[in-house]
């Protein structure tokens, strides 16, 4: 509490050095509990807070203070970081609560100190960066040496099986292996970046001719499928809730997971080899897919890591190799043909609205396969991968226009399957249809006053459900200005507003008596977006 809260910038430097040497003492000691040596090092990690405030006023007096300290502490972290955890407790945590086993607090205690030490390396490295750089091959190894140690535990605790995860002890201590391992892959991930690391790296690229023989490229697939994987409890969420699922594939998810950090780590090796991660990734991916060890799981993980390097691709404008993306199409037609493996349908689905993107010639019986997907599969998280799937067709820009009405009608088909009162907690969901039928309408937005598609009456239909979420609201006014805009001269102006003016016309004088129409809502807010 005195480091967090209490000292002044003068005061901190009057008895900066007594603090370190207090919790230094007790983080080194043997003879204290692994929990409050722990918390020592926390402390120790609270300095450099204060000293980040002040570096820019004191500049060399805190860099000079932060060097000695950590000359002196560094043995102490690589100690610690190499110290292999005991056996694990048979009974998990709820052991240690019942006394049932003798091992408990040792397993727990290591990691919470193993813990508290990478989160304090990555402080210095976030506060003075240059301070860790000598040692940053070191960290590195010492890293993935534990990595690779603790991902057989990690398996059985978190992916086989569902053991309770996140917990923190009263000082708000995390002290988890799940914590642990999505701290230790952050880092990973920081030490990548750091060019005594990458020089070291780059040199074994040369001597070994190319990404795919080169051990360590395969050795990081590797890691990152197997931590990668999903966790039971998330796949247990998602078989009730595809909105929990829709929202880990938009990254709006608050829940940081191994699963998202592996994801972040191909990224990440993706800025740096470019090209080579894709390679090196295809490469791991096909062995996989050919091992008949490998489980639905490892392949699955597999492809959410493709899913994530090629979305940072796209997102960047990062041209993708035609023949890299050909080669997973035989990998899709299999996932997507895996009938008793529904997320593993899911991710087939999902990675092809991705890599059509990069594929000049788009693939119709995948396209014809994806549109018959969404009302056809037996799986709720299968429809809405191919409803998501299909913008990535569109966004292609090869796909048919005989495919547009087809596409719609899926939608449509979808939609007024369900109870629509259900929608209105299903945000993720609703924003997943308005963007796919915004994708389809831009294909041609003559679809909305020609035929019978039902193409407005959708929209309207999805605003309605989805007005009290921002986001879905703006996105219906803007596809509606974009379809006017389209549709702003002559007769096709004029069927337009036959089109709309009853319906909204309707709703707008029942909301005026009743107050509670929510496309009143919707059209309030367009005229308040529009107005700024």
């Amino acid at each position: 509490d005195l480091v967090e809260d209490s000292l002044s910038e003068d005061q901190f430097f009057s008895v900066a050095r007594d603090i370190v040497k207090v919790v230094y003492d007790v983080a080194v000691s043997d003879s204290r509990k692994l929990l409050l040596r722990a918390l020592a090092v926390s402390v120790f990690r609270g300095t450099f807070d204060i000293m980040d405030m002040v570096k820019d006023e004191h500049g060399p007096e805190v860099k000079g203070f932060a060097d000695e300290v950590l000359n002196a502490w560094s043995p102490f972290f690589m100690d610690i970081m190499k110290k292999t955890l005991p056996a694990r407790p048979a009974g998990g945590d709820e052991g240690y609560e019942s006394g049932r086993d003798d091992h408990p607090e040792a397993w727990r205690g290591l990691i919470a100190l193993k813990l508290q030490v990478v989160k304090t390396l990555m402080k210095i490295r976030a506060v003075f960066p240059q301070l860790l750089l000598p040692q940053s091959p070191v960290l590195f190894s010492a890293t993935w040496a534990e990595l690779s140690l603790l991902q057989e535990n990690y398996q059985d605790m978190y992916v086989d099986n569902d053991e309770q995860g996140r917990l923190e002890d009263a000082d708000g201590l995390p002290y988890t292996l799940d914590f642990l391992v999505l701290e230790e892959l952050d880092f990973l991930q920081s030490c990548l970046r750091a060019p005594p690391v990458q020089k070291e790296l780059e040199a074994q690229l040369q001597q070994q001719g190319g990404v795919s023989g080169t051990s360590w490229v395969m050795d990081v697939m590797k890691l990152a499928v197997g931590y990668a994987q999903i966790p039971k409890e998330e796949e247990d969420l998602w078989d009730i809730d595809v909105n929990l699922f829709l929202a880990e594939e938009t990254s709006v998810t608050a829940n940081y997971t191994a699963r998202t950090a592996c994801g972040d780590l191909l990224i990440k090796l993706g800025e740096w080899l470019h090209q080579g991660a894709l390679e090196g990734l295809l490469a791991y991916t096909q062995v996989l897919f050919a091992a008949e060890s490998a489980t639905w799981r490892t392949k699955e993980a597999s492809l959410f890591l493709l899913t994530q390097l090629l979305s940072d691709f796209l997102d960047v404008e990062k041209a993708i190799a035609p023949e890299v993306a050909a080669a997973y199409l035989p990998l899709i037609d299999y996932s997507i043909n895996r009938t008793e493996e529904p997320l593993f349908r899911a991710r087939g689905y999902l990675i092809a609205g991705i890599l059509v993107q990069s594929i000049p010639d788009v693939a119709l019986g995948l396209l014809d396969r994806t549109i018959k997907g969404v009302n056809d599969d037996e799986a709720e998280v299968v429809k809405v991968s191919c409803i998501k799937s299909l913008q990535g067709f569109i966004n292609a820009r090869t796909v048919p226009a005989d495919r547009q009405v087809p596409i719609v009608a899926c939608i449509s088909e979808y939609l007024y399957a369900k109870d629509l009162t259900d929608l209105e907690d299903a945000d993720d969901l609703l924003l997943t249809l308005v963007e796919t039928l915004r994708a389809a309408i831009t294909m041609d937005p003559r679809i909305t006053i020609t035929g019978d598609s039902g193409a407005l009456d959708l929209l309207f239909v999805l605003a309605k459900h989805g007005a009290a979420t921002f986001q879905l609201t703006m996105l219906v006014s803007e596809t509606f200005e974009e379809i006017v805009t389209s549709l702003s001269s002559g007769d096709s102006y004029t069927a337009l507003c036959a089109k709309v003016l009853p319906s909204l016309t309707g709703a707008f004088d029942v909301g005026n008596m009743t107050g509670d129409d929510p496309l009143v809502e919707v059209g309030s807010t367009a005229r308040c977006h529009n107005s700024c």
